[in-house]
């Protein structure tokens, strides 16, 4: 059984990760509380400082929507404890109670819902800040379950919620059915997920579960088969080797790798989130804004099939292409093309590279390449169900990293 609510979040496709927190102001990554064994009263001091001066909810939402992006999942609360919301007297932890004096989770989801892009909430349940994580653990989850009830509750209608920290007790009782329980009774449309680890990718945790997790993997195949229902599947990944900011980390991914990322996830039909962290004040740091903005440039060409486009029986001899499907067309998407030169810049891409796919067996009348409308000659053996493609060069002054070709 396919839910209408796991359908519409496969079609949002991809989505804007963000980690922001006291952490983001250190830029030295989200966990630098626990790696870099920080002293807990000081490192919360963090609260005094925190002044959000630069969070522009609108001006993110904008550069999501640059992106390509259909959805955000921002963090209300990551394991430092702190909030980013009002959470109503249940903690002083939280934004209300720093400089900022402002319920931050509030703004974005407005921003969010005047954009027409799904807010998504990230919460952490591994927490070290309360007490109670270690010294009573029921009562913690409760301390949890009430810190979510605010956000069902409070903030209308909620696209899904990203929980994340399970992993760090793996046999404890969490009483998933009772927070789960909560979130339908609030937000019944809402996406649930939670992150089951990097040793336990794509696990389906709770019959609830809407989607499994594959942080930082690249499966070639998502399993589907939750406990009575079908689940979605969800990649991420970061810019560079964190989530929150970091300052000295140079180490950015090539734009190639990003833009063959997405064109993998959705090959395997899963979802992807690419993440940035935002600086201490709240901003997306210039670079990754503009590294955003040119990913944008490629998913805008690609278009609708990279949303609605559906896995299709097609096989690519070429390891790295397919073919999605989307209305009665099918779209090939063919990889590690390169640039027509002339004699005296030769660039490799001056002669056609035949790529061959089987299991096509409908007549196809014309092929072009959606970033030019190009018109690429090719052979069709319908008896064999093979298709021999043309696959022509970039022209020169173009790359595309991965090129789509529509099928008609």
């Amino acid at each position: 059984m396919t839910l209408q609510r796991i359908t519409d979040y496969e079609n949002l496709g991809i989505g804007l990760f963000i980690h922001w927190g006291l952490y983001s102001q250190l830029g030295m990554g989200e966990w630098t509380e626990l790696l870099h064994k920080r002293d807990k009263k000081s490192y919360e001091k963090l609260k005094e400082s925190f002044t959000a001066e630069e969070f522009n909810p609108k001006e993110i939402v904008n550069t999501a929507k640059k992106l390509g992006a259909k959805y955000i999942v921002l963090t209300t609360k990551h394991h430092e404890g702190f909030y980013l919301y009002d959470t109503k007297g249940l903690s002083n932890f939280d934004a209300l109670h720093s400089p900022a004096k402002r319920d931050l989770i509030r703004e974005f989801i407005e921003a969010c819902n005047d954009a027409k892009i799904k807010p998504f909430l990230y919460v952490a349940t591994y927490d070290w800040h309360s007490e109670l994580y270690e010294k009573d653990f029921n009562k913690y989850l409760d301390y949890l379950q009430s810190s979510v009830e605010i956000l069902c509750k409070n903030y209308g209608k909620i696209g899904g919620f990203w929980f994340d920290g399970n992993w760090n007790k793996k046999e404890a009782d969490w009483h998933l059915n009772d927070l789960y329980g909560m979130i339908r009774h609030y937000q019944p449309n809402a996406i649930i997920i939670n992150n089951t680890g990097l040793k336990n990718r794509g696990k389906v945790s709770n019959p609830e579960i809407d989607a499994v997790t594959y942080e930082r993997g690249f499966p070639q195949k998502i399993n589907h088969s939750g406990q009575k229902k079908y689940v979605a599947g969800e990649m991420s990944l970061t810019l560079n080797k964190h989530w929150g900011i970091a300052l000295n980390d140079l180490d950015y991914k090539a734009p190639r790798e990003i833009i063959e990322s997405i064109a993998h996830a959705r090959q395997v039909g899963a979802n992807i989130l690419i993440n940035v962290g935002l600086t201490g004040t709240g901003k997306i740091p210039a670079l990754c804004k503009n590294y955003l903005i040119l990913i944008g440039k490629w998913t805008s060409m690609v278009g609708n099939v990279l949303y609605y486009g559906k896995i299709v029986d097609v096989k690519a001899r070429h390891p790295k292409d397919f073919a999605l499907k989307m209305n009665d067309s099918l779209y090939l998407f063919i990889f590690d093309l390169q640039i027509r030169g002339n004699e005296n810049v030769v660039l490799g891409g001056e002669k056609s590279s035949t790529r061959i796919f089987d299991n096509i067996n409908k007549k196809i009348n014309k092929i072009t390449w959606l970033d030019n409308n190009e018109t690429l000659k090719f052979s069709q053996n319908i008896s064999h169900q093979t298709l021999a493609v043309d696959a022509s060069g970039f022209d020169y002054g173009t790359n595309w990293v991965v090129r789509v070709a529509k099928l008609t």
